[in-house]
């Protein structure tokens, strides 16, 4: 896995063996058929750090942009929220 390659990262020495066990075990079932991570983040606040020196050359990450669904804006708060005063702030231009 990338953090034990990288970092040598893996469970530490304070884990209970059980739980280590458990770890183990999903690892090894991790590592047995491809697998994709999807990552539903409504408001972008999400890292996946690549594998690469540069995020462009990393082949296994894939970016999509989408809208905001009329539920998820509900959730967030944001489908009752007022913002012409600060629309209009930002549409006026300074002429000085």
């Amino acid at each position: 896995m990338y953090l034990e390659r990288v970092h040598g990262f893996t469970s530490g020495d304070s884990l209970h063996d059980s739980k280590r066990s458990k770890w183990q075990d999903f690892r090894v079932r991790l590592n047995k058929s491809p697998w994709t991570l999807i990552i539903d983040d409504a408001l972008a606040n999400s890292f996946v750090a690549p594998t690469t020196d540069d995020i462009k050359d990393d082949r296994q990450l894939t970016f999509e942009e989408y809208e905001r669904s009329w539920e998820q804006n509900e959730e967030l708060g944001l489908n009752d929220m007022d913002s012409s005063s600060s629309d209009a702030a930002y549409n006026t231009t300074d002429g000085s």
